[in-house]
């Protein structure tokens, strides 16, 4: 039977209560068992303690939801706040009137662990400019060509993610600026009392375009099992902290993505 952690911490003075950051701390020995072989818990609690530097609203979440996303970024070998990975991010819950801590995977995360399935030559997203010749054809020959602008390239105006497989076939996704905005405002849950948009969708608007790209593209990937948990476990609220329970078995929706996606997908790779 698994160790079962302690959900309580001790407190570091006596009658206090523990801050966030001394739960982090006490939580490196559950990191690590939570953690793929090659991960540093001591690496993730300093990314913990980083990210909570950065984002004060954290201090204000429901801690176990801070340390339950912490410990599934963990079992994903993944770096919250850092290369894009993933980030944890405060939301109102309006049922319980408490701030709990979102898990919002990245762009790079998805990517990462794409790869690590085994059956992935290459993926990768990008933007498209007004400048740019640009030119996708559905149907029964689907193709995508994109050849970047020389000098300017003009305003934003879609993205686009590619994955080729092994040993052969590829699939694409295309989305306009537009539809991206679309996405942000219907699902992004971070978001100000007036109804404006923080967090990443705020401050890194590309790469979340990217990443709903690859998050709809990763639908017809072959799927690796770190990259299935991952995108159950996208947008999710984590309370439980058992380093062995599956995350997605423990982690909760306040939304759910049901958008539906234009894919083109070559059969020859595709593992659906």
């Amino acid at each position: 039977m698994s160790e079962q952690p302690s959900t309580t911490v001790a407190v570091a003075t006596q009658g206090a209560a523990p801050t966030l950051r001394q739960q982090v701390q006490s939580m490196e020995h559950q990191f690590a068992l939570a953690a793929p072989r090659g991960v540093e818990a001591r690496q993730i609690v300093r990314d913990a303690l980083t990210a909570i530097s950065q984002n004060p609203d954290l201090l204000k979440c429901d801690p176990q939801s801070v340390l339950g996303g912490l410990m599934t970024m963990a079992q994903l070998g993944l770096r919250v706040g850092v290369l894009g990975h993933g980030w944890l991010l405060p939301f109102k819950d309006w049922k319980t009137r408490q701030f709990k801590a979102q898990l919002v995977v990245g762009y790079q995360g998805l990517v990462e662990l794409a790869h690590r399935s085994g059956k992935i030559r290459s993926i990768s997203a990008r933007t498209v400019h007004e400048n740019d010749h640009f030119h996708v054809e559905y149907g029964v020959d689907e193709r995508l060509v994109h050849r970047p602008a020389t000098g300017d390239r003009g305003e934003v105006t879609g993205y686009y993610a590619v994955v080729k497989f092994l040993p052969d076939g590829h699939s694409f996704y295309y989305l306009t600026k537009a539809e991206a905005e679309a996405y942000r405002d219907r699902y992004a849950m971070a978001k100000t009392k007036d109804g404006n948009v923080v967090g990443p969708w705020k401050t890194e608007f590309d790469a979340m375009a990217k990443k709903t790209c690859v998050r709809q593209l990763s639908k017809f990937m072959p799927k690796g099992t770190d990259l299935a948990v991952a995108l159950s476990i996208d947008d999710t609220v984590r309370v439980d902290l058992d380093p062995h329970m599956p995350a997605e078995l423990v982690s909760t929706h306040p939304e759910r993505d049901e958008t539906p996606a234009t894919v083109h997908v070559d059969e020859q790779g595709a593992d659906a």
